[in-house]
């Protein structure tokens, strides 16, 4: 029995014909920011972890005030 094949809708068909795929995979390579909402909040995630664990750095104003 042969296998239905999905139709694509309109949509489709418009991001295909201009290009949009591959115009927010050039976005994302240049500015490094995801175009998915899954790939953003991951890095939003990440980015919150990172600065709440990262150790306290001191700067040269804070040495010479200790000092």
């Amino acid at each position: 029995m042969a296998r239905k094949r999905k139709k694509k809708d309109l949509w489709w068909y418009i991001n295909q014909e201009y290009g949009l795929p591959a115009l927010k995979r050039k976005f994302t390579r240049k500015t490094g920011i995801p175009t998915t909402k899954a790939a953003a909040e991951r890095k939003i995630g990440r980015l919150l972890i990172s600065w709440l664990t990262a150790p306290f750095k001191k700067t040269k104003d804070d040495e010479e005030e200790e000092a």
